[in-house]
């Protein structure tokens, strides 16, 4: 699937900083998490990016593309602490999301509850063939919800080439299938919710893992520092 249709809706843009009430002279950064095989050329780059054009002007978009990362974990770790949300952007794999995403779940892992997810909304954006895109989206901020991460209400949308095409066809008969339309909603929620980071949430013991030091680990085996058998 891909999606072309980047002109504007129409619809307002709502995230204005005036309605949301932000201290005009703070500053907000959503981190937009691109977790795509294809990453800067695939359907999740131009979602992301739709997306981020719902800002209010005293949030920015920070775009972290996982496939084309090369810092150190540890850079990696000081951006996910600077960000004050998180949108993560996918497609659909054999019903999963993509290796990028995986292996920053399975690199990032060791900061479960830190101030790297602690309380930071977290919202996912999809794109899919056809079907098993809300399965993903689903699991996925199930996943990041226990990394210590905020799940704001319609914090998901999930756009597949079937829906695109339907709609195309007859809109009116589809008016309940999300639309690229809608990513302004996921984005103005997010922005709500970050109101909500700084509260004293409370946390149950997780067993620490090892973290991985140094270049950031796309490929190859990962030792957590977890008992073996046999």
């Amino acid at each position: 699937m891909q999606i072309s249709a980047l002109a504007d809706s129409g619809r307002p843009n709502l995230a204005c900083d005036a309605t949301l009430g932000f201290d005009a002279d703070m500053s907000f950064c959503l981190l937009l998490l691109n977790g795509s095989l294809r990453g800067t050329q695939g359907n999740s780059a131009r979602l992301l990016q739709r997306a981020a054009q719902a800002l209010p002007a005293s949030w920015h978009g920070d775009a972290l593309c996982l496939a084309d990362y090369h810092g150190t974990v540890e850079a990696l770790a000081e951006r996910l602490s600077s960000a004050d949300a998180f949108l993560i952007g996918s497609g659909v794999y054999w019903g999963s999301w993509g290796s990028p995403l995986q292996r920053f779940l399975e690199v990032m892992s060791s900061y479960e509850l830190s101030r790297c997810f602690l309380g930071k909304p977290a919202g996912a954006l999809i794109s899919a063939d056809s079907v098993g895109g809300l399965d993903v989206a689903q699991r996925l901020l199930g996943a990041f919800s226990l990394l210590g991460c905020l799940l704001p209400p319609l914090s998901s949308v999930v756009l597949s080439r079937a829906a695109c095409a339907a709609t195309a066809a007859d809109p009116e008969a589809n008016a309940d299938v999300w639309q690229l339309e809608d990513l302004p909603i996921v984005v103005q929620n997010l922005v709500l919710a970050q109101g909500f980071a700084g509260s004293p949430w409370a946390t149950w013991p997780v067993r620490k893992l090892a973290r991985v030091e140094g270049e950031y680990p796309a490929h190859g085996a990962l030792s957590a520092g977890l008992e073996q058998f046999g």
